[in-house]
This record gives C-alpha cells, structure tokens and sequence, in this order.
C-alpha cells in the first residue's frame, strides 16, 4: 500500500514523495478554490496520500496543510485562512469540528483571549511533519513532585498564551496531582480542610513561582496570569487583602515584609511551605536544617569518669573526629576506595554516661549536633515514616555541604530503631518498621558525616547495624573504684573513707549518682545544713531505684 501511495501522481504528473509535498500542492490548488468539489476532485492525488499518511479525514488535512503553510505566525486567524481560499468566514467557521479534532490530536493550538481566536503549529508538529510521521502527542507520566511541576509549568505556558482556559487549568491540574496522590505534598494538602480546589491551585501556581524562579515577591499583578483575562477574582483579592484566605490559616504563604511594614499586596511562600511542604524537592531546607542543630558550645563541660576499656577508646575516637585528623582519615579512605563516613554505637546501662559522652565529644571536636527525634519522624500515615526519615537524612547531608565541619548525627535511644528485622511481616506497623530500617542501613552505607547511635538494649541488635557501626563502645555500670571518683568528684565535701563506704555499698551508675547528689543539694538548700550528713545520703541511695523497691499489684 505505501509504495502504491508514494507512486501517485497529480494531475500535472509530479511524484508525491511526502507529507509536505502533498501539503504544498494542497495549498497551491486552494487558492480562491472556496473550497469546493471541484478543489476536492483536483487535490485527491494529495489529499489521500496525507490524509492516509497522517490518519486525518481529507477536510482536516487540508484545514492542516493551510495553517502549516502559516506556521511561521504564532497567531493565524480563521480569517486569513477564509481570504486565501476566497471565501466568507463563516465558511470555515462551519469546519470548528473539523479544526476542533486538529487541536484534539494536538496538531493545533488555539488561544482564546478576550474573544480573540487564533492559533497556531507546535514546533513539535512541524518535525515530525519534516520527518513525513505523524505527530503523536506523547505525555509522560508524573511520578514524583519535580515532574509534576514541570509539568505544571507547561501548563502555565500555555495558560499564558490563552491556549487554555482557567478552568482547564484547575481540572487539569487535578488530573496531575491524583498521579502523585500518594506522595507527602498532596497527603499534606489534604489535610488542610479549610483548602478549596481554588485556594489549593493558587497555593500550587505561587509555589511553581518559587520553584522555577525562587521568587519571593509575588505580587496581583503575578497572580493575574493565572485567571481568565489575565484578571485576579474579586474575592480572591479581598482574602489576601484581608489576611483571610486559608493560605494564611495554614501557614502556606505570608506577606512580604519591606523596611519592617508588611504588604499587603505581595507575598511569599512561608518556610514552612518551603521546606516541609516542598520539601520532596529538597528546596530552601538550609535554613530550618541549621536552626534544628544543636550548638557544640551550648554544652557545659563536664568532666567524665570512665572504666580503664572505654575511656581509652573514647579518647581515640575523639582524637579522630577532630577537625584536621577526621579530615586525614577520610582523605585516605577515599583513596583506598572506602566509605568515609564514621557511624558509631555507645551501648550499654542507662545512666552509664553514654549521651552526655555524645556532648561532650561535640564540644571537644567543635561539631554541632542534629538530633534525630524517632517519635516525631514515625507517623500514622502509611509512607510517611519513611520519607520523613529520608528527609532527616538529605537535611544532614545538605548540612554537612554548607558546613566547615561535618556535625554529628545523633540518634538517641536508638532501641526502637534498631531491633532485629521481622521476616515476613504483615502488619502495618511492622512492616513500617522494617522500611525504616531498611533506609537507614542504605543511608548508613553512603554516609559522608558522622553518625553516633545511643541505646541501652544490644540483645536484639540487628547484625546488618552491627556491621555498620565502625566503632562500637561497650559503657559498662562503673567499677568500684570509678564509683569512688565519681562520688568525689560530685561531692568533694566527702571524706575518703565516706567517698569508700558509699562506692562499696551501692552499685549505682554516674546518672543515679548525679541525681543523688542533684536530690541531696535540694535537701540541703531547704534546711539550711552546710556539713555534710553521710546518712542522709544513704537515705537517698536507698530510695534511687524504683525497681529495687517490692511491687504492688494494681488493678484485678
């Protein structure tokens, strides 16, 4: 059949060999044709092979040869095509089905502005005309937040042109946003009640505004383009005006501020929008990042008592996080193609001085701490978890771009975290569980910082962690000679033989006897005694540990 097509010839005998051959006789034969049977049976030669080329009705490829010969106007108007055939508008106006299913199959774009038609031939068209193919209009699927707004801002392109009507934005950009319906930006949003289909397309247009030009002034005259006429609502200029629009009520957007007065007449996204909201695009998350670290000056210096085994590992690990000798290490690591990132574990009895440990090598090496708060970043909603753990690690990795010296990432009380895996899970919870596990070992894998992890429960410690961790540092409850220094370091009032008696009798941890002494000052404070009373001490260390007490049963 295509060889039978390619050997036809016109009735002057020319070889139609493409698309766009066929097009230029169809044109030339159109002109003050009126478009009539006659122009029909002199075109046909042209007209089928087109028509079967481009799967187009013979009407249809001769309304697309006509406005692909005026291709280079962005703007033809209906009229011009009726001038060049020679005949009354309302001719071609009777063929709106026809144009209509040329703007359908996207081989036509209109603009409607202020009840001004005209259209025009997307480049991508013209080539695959060039190519002799017919166009087809391929959109690739939305799978994340970037590609959703990129492909907004398509939308915008053409919503500025007038190729598409307000509505036909809002619908369709309903449409994009159920393809991402479960990532955490629509999760977020639908939350917001109060957030109509209309306040939600605003706070989408000004958000592509700050994601495509980081603008931060955005004033009506922006906010006009994204109605008809180029022409903001009434009622959506009065609730901005007023501070009533739920954009403010959720924290989305605010006014800009200009020599300490707000306007009322310009705003910007919050930081909250930007960097939660938004913040699958990793955008503006500088500022909340370092505001949510914790500083390494804020921690008083203490001094530490340690078991003989920890205290020389601690004073190596500490000696290699300093500025110029982490720096060295990771250096030769690099070179000898391994990971440079320093993941450790502080495990051991609570009390035993693990996390202030954590502090106080912050304070030492001069690297600030970000905390990880596991009960804030686990959430009822399914997926969210997850990404709210991705999330804390693409901040500490931006952190650590921005920052002279890497800062520890410190998980503390890391038992609900880093448990053993459960093999086959169903539950939801579970299996939530695992996921986040799961991200953290990958994270673990690629880190460039230093993480530091504190927990009181090794017995469940999953092997995949255990590898991880580079240096694993056992606190053992204190020997009794480091309870005899601790107690004279928090009391030096005490007598040696006192410091003796109160290391001998009580097994107790540095935690439990920095709340003795804390309790004991208390005591003292209130009944003005200044000399030391041993016996009440020992009162104080009996009364230390709930769990030594007997238990009373509570309830049926």
């Amino acid at each position: 059949m295509e060889d039978l097509i390619n050997n036809k010839r016109t009735r002057a005998g020319v070889r139609i060999k493409s698309v766009l051959e066929a097009f230029e006789h169809i044109v030339e034969l159109a002109k003050d044709s009126n478009l009539d049977d006659a122009y029909f049976d002199k075109a046909s030669v042209c007209i089928r092979y087109a028509s079967r080329r481009l799967a187009l009705s013979p009407m249809q490829t001769v309304l697309l040869a006509l406005f692909v010969d005026r291709s280079d106007d962005n703007s033809i108007r209906i009229s011009e095509i009726a001038s060049y055939v020679g005949c009354r508008t309302t001719r071609i106006l009777r063929l709106s089905s026809e144009i209509d299913a040329l703007e359908n199959k996207y081989y036509l774009r209109a603009s409607r502005s202020r009840n001004r038609l005209t259209y025009r031939v997307p480049g991508d068209v013209l080539k695959s005309l060039k190519d002799n193919m017919p166009y087809v209009h391929r959109v690739e699927p939305i799978t994340d937040l970037q590609s959703f707004f990129d492909r907004f801002n398509d939308l915008m392109e053409e919503k500025n042109d007038d190729e598409i009507s307000h509505d036909a934005l809002l619908q369709q950009t309903e449409e994009y946003l159920s393809e991402i319906r479960d990532s955490y930006f629509v999760r977020t949003l639908k939350k917001f009640n109060l957030l109509d289909e209309d306040n939600r397309l605003l706070f989408i247009f000004m958000a592509h505004l700050f994601v495509e030009n980081s603008d931060d002034r955005i004033g009506f005259g922006d906010i006009d383009n994204l109605y008809d006429d180029s022409k903001i609502p009434n009622w959506c200029k009065s609730e901005l005006r007023g501070h009533t629009s739920a954009l403010f009520e959720y924290n989305l957007i605010e006014n800009v501020n200009e020599d300490g007065m707000a306007r009322s007449d310009c705003f910007k996204l919050t930081e909250y929008a930007k960097s939660d909201v938004l913040s699958e695009l990793n955008l503006n998350i500088k500022a909340k990042s370092r505001e949510s670290l914790i500083r390494f000056d804020s921690f008083p210096e203490k001094k530490l008592i340690y078991n003989p085994s920890e205290r020389s590992q601690i004073t190596e690990l500490s000696s290699i996080l300093s500025a110029d000798r982490f720096r060295e290490i990771q250096s030769r690591l690099r070179n000898a193609g391994m990971r440079t990132g320093f993941c450790s574990l502080f495990y051991g009895s609570p009390g035993t001085g693990k996390t202030e440990t954590v502090y106080q090598i912050a304070r030492a090496t001069g690297r600030d701490i970000l905390r990880v708060d596991v009960d804030k970043i686990k959430s009822c909603w399914v997926g969210e978890s997850e990404q709210n753990m991705k999330k804390m690690f693409d901040r500490y990795r931006s952190i650590c771009k921005d920052s002279p010296l890497a800062p520890i990432l410190l998980f503390n009380e890391a038992d609900a975290i880093l448990g053993v895996r459960m093999e086959g899970a169903t539950r939801a919870v579970d299996k939530m569980e695992n996921s986040i596990q799961n991200i953290i070992l990958q994270e673990m894998e690629s880190l460039e910082g230093i993480m530091i992890a504190t927990t009181n429960l090794t017995g469940n410690l999953d092997d995949a962690f255990e590898r991880r961790f580079l240096y694993k540092i056992l606190f053992n409850r204190p020997t009794a000679e480091a309870r005899s220094r601790i107690w004279q370091a928090m009391l030096p009032s005490l007598t040696e033989n006192d410091v003796q008696t109160l290391a001998s009798r009580f097994d107790l941890s540095g935690g439990e006897i920095e709340n003795i002494t804390r309790k004991y000052a208390v005591n003292a404070i209130l009944s003005g005694q200044d000399n030391i009373d041993l016996q009440s001490i020992i009162e104080i260390c009996r009364n230390e540990r709930i769990s030594s007490l007997p238990r009373t049963k509570i309830g049926f």
